[in-house]
């Protein structure tokens, strides 16, 4: 089972880190032909007191998107959904630590950005995130 310095180092190996700040690490991921899509991961502590891992990709700027089709949109993604923080939206999903093995955080990180990087796409038509 995962704990956050073993997300850290997984990480470090096999994404080229963007930028680094105490319990954050941003990376970049290829989604569809030449998209990519910037993810972050961070340590959060859940409403349950345990250590999360928590996954945003961003998907636009708050003007740029209608909020309404957002949501709907966001709403068909198995996991995770829609948040606005500092006026970006964003697709975030967590994923409690110690009970997931660090293979598991690579779907994870797929299934936030594909659905980043579809929403983006869909809303804006842009690749700017």
């Amino acid at each position: 089972m995962a704990s956050w310095d073993d997300l850290m180092s997984f990480v470090r190996v096999r994404y080229e880190i963007m930028r680094q700040v105490e319990d954050e690490l941003w990376f970049n991921l290829p989604t569809s032909g030449e998209r990519t899509q910037l993810v972050a991961v961070r340590l959060v502590t859940g409403e349950d007191g345990h250590p999360w891992a928590q996954i945003t990709s961003p998907v636009g700027r708050v003007g740029d998107i209608d909020l309404a089709a957002m949501l709907t949109l966001a709403g068909e993604s198995l996991a995770g959904g829609a948040v606005v923080n500092d006026g970006l939206v964003l697709f975030r999903h967590s994923i409690p630590l110690g009970d997931t093995a660090l293979d598991g955080f690579d779907r994870s990180f797929r299934l936030v950005v594909e659905a980043a990087d579809r929403l983006e796409h869909e809303l804006t038509g842009a690749d700017e995130h």
